[in-house]
């Protein structure tokens, strides 16, 4: 079941991004307005990478087939995936899963030193994420920017749950780019786990309670995170611009520091400054935003 789960997402992967090249992008003629499908056809995909058409076609069937490096290789230039998408489809593509350090056990503790990092940032907020996505640790200003986490159950401290289930959504200003920018991220980062039990809970989950995942996650979309920009509405200071930034942890724990930095001349350092000093009543996210019933339970509630 486990090799089955990464042959489907394989080839779910690899029909959407066929889908969204153009012939002309690929150096082919362009062919009649009429076609039945947009981008490019499977025996197209076959000759840009050499193979054969029904080998090709196997793959995109989530057939069990051995896939050598130098056909995977081909397959990437022949589909122009970028460098992300590349590591991506290697990841789902391997026969053994990803063998790197961290990747098969996860380690959710954080260590003084790392929290010590967190707290020197203040009054900027600076989180823990781990390779699942869950938030491990973070500062006294994230409590202050995006409410009480502790107030959270452990289980929910997940930025996918936190935001397509949780109160996020209410407070981030630009929350539409913001969800699927990180969706796009977590699909990056995770192609080692997606035959793993508490990967497909989660998808299932999310798939069943919010319609928006379940349309992006079905569009395959990839990519490393990056500077962005998150605009926050504050309950007490007002709109806050914070660009933020992940730092690998070199410990091969596969946790990032994610950092939130004042974006200039939108008075949010001073706003941030100003909540240092206020008395410690940090804002608290409302507790029914964090339970999302589980796609059972709404079906037994019928």
């Amino acid at each position: 079941m486990n090799h089955d789960q990464r042959r489907a997402e394989l080839a779910d992967f690899l029909r959407t991004r066929r889908l969204a090249l153009q012939p002309e992008a690929v150096g082919l003629a362009s062919r009649a307005s009429r076609r039945r499908t947009p981008g490019l056809r499977r025996e197209d995909v076959a000759d840009l990478a050499s193979i054969s058409v029904s080998w090709y076609s196997s793959l995109e069937q989530a057939r069990d087939i051995r896939v050598s490096e130098h056909v995977l290789t081909s397959l990437a230039e022949a589909l122009r995936l970028n460098a992300e998408e590349r590591d991506y489809f290697f990841a789902l593509a391997s026969e053994g899963g990803d063998t790197r350090a961290g990747a098969s056990a996860p380690s959710d503790g954080v260590p003084p030193t790392l929290q010590r990092i967190l707290d020197s940032q203040q009054p900027h907020p600076a989180f823990v994420l781990g390779p699942r996505f869950d938030i491990l640790a973070w500062n006294r200003a994230t409590t202050d920017v995006y409410g009480d986490l502790t107030a959270v159950p452990p289980e929910h401290r997940h930025m996918l749950r936190l935001f397509f289930g949780g109160h996020l959504r209410e407070l981030i200003l630009n929350w539409e780019p913001s969800a699927r920018s990180l969706l796009a991220e977590f699909r990056a980062a995770t192609g080692m786990y997606v035959h793993e039990p508490w990967f497909t809970d989660l998808v299932g989950e999310l798939s069943w309670n919010s319609a928006e995942f379940n349309g992006w996650w079905q569009q395959h979309e990839v990519e490393r995170h990056r500077v962005t920009a998150r605009e926050v509405k504050h309950p007490r200071v007002g709109r806050l611009v914070l660009e933020e930034i992940a730092l690998v942890v070199d410990d091969c724990s596969g946790q990032r520091i994610v950092l939130g930095i004042p974006q200039p001349g939108t008075e949010t350092e001073s706003k941030l400054t100003a909540l240092s000093w206020r008395p410690r009543r940090a804002h608290v996210p409302p507790r029914h935003a964090h339970r999302a019933p589980r796609p059972a339970e709404r079906r037994n509630s019928h």
